[in-house]
């Protein structure tokens, strides 16, 4: 089954059955659970050209793959902003959603984070852990914009607002599980600054259930091996059809 169908498939097994209707409505109106967050808006990020004193020119090509070593990169904890003593000062007001990844009042911007100066690009990598692939959703602020934004190496194709304050969540999206690794996962990204505040948070949580705009078109990963030798399906099929072979000669000689 295609990444589209499965999309399919996920959004239809949450909205049709129409016999569950007044039961949804009285879930929707009963006490909100938190989400697993995997990112939380003060995570640590490794991070290059926030500012003049990490400015080190472009990076390596390869600078969102998975397996990059970013070891020589700096490190710095969200939010990122022009004015890292009060975050808070260069973000817009909340959302009506800010509060949905905790299940409740989301807790306050962090009051203190990493300087991202006017005017640089900073490029910005953070790894988390799965046990098993799983749908997330990703919700993001930012001001001013994005220049590009990876998970585990396939470029991001949800449109980001370039302009205007940074809100939380005024940009969520929803990640299928194919583009998830059992074990760890890479998240990259480029900020841009196009002049005055900078301000930059990001949550990435379990699937919130709703039907948010998807990150990315663009196919799938390749997984990687099972660190265990386990062989994939395919493997174990070639493997069968050989075993199955080797029998016939035997019965004919």
């Amino acid at each position: 089954m295609n990444i589209l169908a499965n999309r399919c498939m996920k959004y239809l097994g949450r909205y049709k059955v129409a016999g569950l209707a007044a039961v949804s409505v009285l879930a929707l109106q009963g006490p909100a659970h938190a989400l697993a967050i995997y990112v939380d808006q003060d995570a640590t990020w490794r991070y290059i050209n926030a500012s003049a004193a990490t400015d080190v020119g472009a990076p390596a090509a390869n600078w969102y793959a998975v397996g990059f070593d970013d070891s020589n990169w700096f490190s710095g904890a969200a939010p990122f902003s022009s004015n890292p003593g009060n975050p808070a000062s260069t973000f817009g007001a909340d959302l009506a959603n800010v509060n949905t990844p905790y299940g409740g009042p989301a807790p306050a911007i962090p009051g203190s984070g990493t300087l991202w100066s006017v005017p640089y690009d900073p490029y910005l990598r953070i790894t988390f852990d799965l046990a098993a692939q799983t749908d997330l959703t990703v919700w993001l602020a930012v001001d001013n914009g994005i220049n590009a934004m990876y998970l585990n190496g396939v470029q991001a194709t949800g449109a980001v607002n370039a302009e205007g304050q940074g809100f939380r969540w005024e940009h969520v999206f929803d990640i299928d599980a194919d583009y998830t690794f059992a074990g760890t996962n890479t998240f990259a990204l480029q900020l841009e600054d196009h002049g005055g505040a900078t301000a930059f948070a990001l949550v990435i949580s379990s699937d919130d259930t709703a039907q948010n705009p998807v990150f990315t078109d663009n196919d799938p990963p390749e997984q990687p091996e099972d660190p265990n030798g386990v062989p994939e399906p395919a493997t174990l099929a070639l493997f069968g059809l050989g075993v199955a072979a080797a029998l016939m000669r035997r019965r004919r000689a």
